[in-house]
Formats: C-alpha cells, structure tokens, sequence
C-alpha cells in the first residue's frame, strides 16, 4: 500500500506503507524497520557510551544473561554502532549455526 503525505509547503512525499500483520512470530520486519532507523538517524562514530565487545557479543548470543545495566540502558536502541555491532555478531552466530548444521560433531 502506499500512502501519500503532504508537507507543509504542499510538496507531496511518497510514503511506503509496510503491515506488520504479515510479521513473522519473532516480529522480523519490526525489528529490521527499528535497525534501519538506527542505522539512519543515531550515528555515533566517537562511539560514546557503547558497552564493550563482550557485552555486544553476549548480548548477541545470550540476551537473557545480559542486564539492561550491561548495556548502558537502551544505548542500543540510539546508536548506530552498537546496533551494526549486533546485526554482524547476529550474523556470524546464523554462519556458524548453518555450519554447524551441515557438518555436525562426530559423536
């Protein structure tokens, strides 16, 4: 569907709308649309407030066992760094779960 919005000064702007109706059980779209926003308007090059890699990487692998504390609060959910640092370690953790599948430990 795609809505059409009027600016102030009367330029039309093209908006596409996106349900999330058809997200999957683990709110996918959701989750990528709130990445895309970070990633567009929370740059943070100095990388102030980020935690550690550890704790990105722990987060990534086991959120349960990580503390909001851990994470500065919702830092996370403001920084572009932090939330590429997470897409990527999401990543390498669904490579080497896809490996792991495919040739599993000789027992």
């Amino acid at each position: 569907m795609i809505v059409v919005a009027v600016d102030p000064i009367g330029k039309a702007a093209v908006v596409e709308h996106r349900s999330f109706s058809n997200d999957d059980e683990n709110d996918t779209l959701l989750f990528e649309k709130l990445q895309e926003h970070i990633l567009a308007h929370y740059p943070n090059p100095d990388r102030i407030g980020c935690p550690d890699p550890a704790t990105l990487k722990k987060f990534a692998d086991t959120p349960r066992d990580v503390g909001l504390s851990d994470l500065n609060d919702l830092h996370i959910f403001k920084c572009a760094e932090c939330t590429r640092a997470l897409m990527e370690l999401r990543q390498k953790r669904e490579q080497a779960k896809e490996q792991e599948d495919l040739h599993p430990p000789a027992s």
